[in-house]
């Protein structure tokens, strides 16, 4: 099972983190006229407003907030990434393409927009374009966010099947954050088809560890316990399976195992 996911969305969502909204006290001044934010200022706090309800799934609310931003401020790599999240979200990989651009070409120090850009270019089959925005950043030395980035690269390596390229980038991931499902269930899908059975248990197992699982972690899940001889563990992945993604269309490759339980 070959889907992106996102730093801090479910699964198959575009990576969204939030900028930090500053809040602005009005303070008087002699003739008692209040200060009033500058224009990126306000720009920002609509931003933060329109991806607030991003995540809500509230999208055209999201999108008044981020168009006002933008009227407001035409030149903040912020309102234009979260344009461009927003567009990707609701179906519209043109103008996400074309937001995601504008923001990082405004502000190439934006790391979490190249980052965002580049993923989103794997998502659409571009994985030699996302790879080559990706690559510009990784070994920054002012990348904040160079897990991300790794994670990006091994994701875009996985679904373009070069495998070797992408175990690198997830290891480099786990070592940082060992625990993190986005990079733990491509390395058991390919331990899995490589034939690495018991590594791909692992994987399985750490990812079963965090509190939560995915169809396909289940799927490799009871297909490497099968390998390994273990059916009844097996079964127990069978049986989440059907519990949880009750249409799964994987199901009927598990119907022999699941009628002699």
């Amino acid at each position: 099972m070959r889907c992106f996911t996102s730093q801090c969305h479910d699964t198959g969502r575009i990576v969204c983190l939030l900028m930090t909204l500053v809040l602005a006290s009005c303070s008087t001044t002699e003739s008692t006229e209040p200060q009033k934010w500058d224009p990126e200022k306000r720009a920002d706090a609509h931003v933060q407003l329109g991806l607030d309800y991003l995540r809500r799934d509230q999208y055209e609310v999201a999108r008044e907030e981020l168009d006002l931003a933008l009227s407001i401020d035409p030149d903040s790599d912020r309102a234009h990434h979260g344009k461009a999240l927003l567009m990707a979200e609701t179906g519209y990989p043109e103008e996400a393409a074309a937001g995601f651009a504008r923001a990082v070409r405004i502000n190439p120090q934006n790391h979490v927009a190249v980052n965002d850009y580049g993923i989103f270019l794997c998502q659409q089959g571009k994985y030699d374009d996302g790879l080559e925005v990706l690559q510009g950043i990784v070994d920054r030395a002012d990348n904040r966010v160079r897990s991300t980035t790794w994670l990006g690269m091994g994701l875009c390596h996985y679904s373009a099947d070069r495998w070797e390229e992408s175990q690198e980038y997830l290891r480099q991931v786990l070592q940082v954050s060992p625990g993190l499902p986005q990079a733990l269930e491509p390395m058991a899908d390919m331990s899995y088809r490589t034939g690495n059975y018991l590594s791909s248990r692992a994987f399985v197992e750490r990812f079963v560890a965090t509190g939560s699982v995915t169809e396909g972690i289940l799927v490799t899940g009871a297909n490497t316990e099968l390998q390994l001889g273990d059916v009844d563990k097996a079964r127990q992945y069978v049986s989440e399976l059907r519990r949880l993604y009750p249409e799964s269309p994987y199901i009927a490759a598990f119907r022999q195992l699941s009628a002699n339980q």
